[in-house]
């Protein structure tokens, strides 16, 4: 059977045929792999398994990752002798390794860290914090019920 009615039988494209039988005349082995899709996985397993750990332990420290992240990405990539397609001049992974991590890791939750206004930086001192356990006491003392207990802090009642 020649090489172009190979190829259409069994949908493969000629020149990849053309490469495996070029390779097998020369006495390479050939192992037959499929990869789905243009792309190839950057990290091994491993490696996956690190940057999901270093996730947990800054999302613990209450300390959630964005940007970070890609720049994470790439810096072990780099560090590690990774061939990888990430950007070299912005030194970070991109948006498709970004989906494709999620994709692979749904137990993860990116989140986008929120602005403390100033009003609320500065108001956590220490006669604040003090007021807040003394008000603490007093629910002790005397064993408040839910019902009784009102927030009127965004109300303005």
């Amino acid at each position: 059977m020649s090489e172009k009615a190979a190829a259409e039988r069994y949908e493969v494209p000629r020149t990849s045929l053309q490469d495996r039988v070029k390779a097998v005349k020369q006495g390479q082995q050939i192992i037959f792999k499929k990869i789905l899709g243009h792309f190839q996985q950057t990290f091994t397993p491993e490696y996956e398994r690190q940057l999901c750990r270093h996730v947990i332990d800054l999302d613990n420290r209450l300390m959630p990752l964005t940007s970070e992240f890609l720049c994470s990405a790439y810096n072990l990539a780099e560090k590690s002798n990774i061939n990888h397609s990430f950007n070299r001049e912005k030194r970070m992974a991109g948006k498709d390794f970004f989906l494709a991590f999620k994709k692979r890791n749904p137990d993860l939750a990116m989140r986008t860290p929120e602005v403390t206004s100033l009003m609320r930086a500065t108001g956590f001192n220490k006669p604040q914090v003090d007021r807040f356990y003394d008000l603490l006491k007093l629910q002790e003392q005397f064993r408040f019920q839910a019902s009784q207990i009102y927030n009127a802090d965004e109300t303005e009642v």
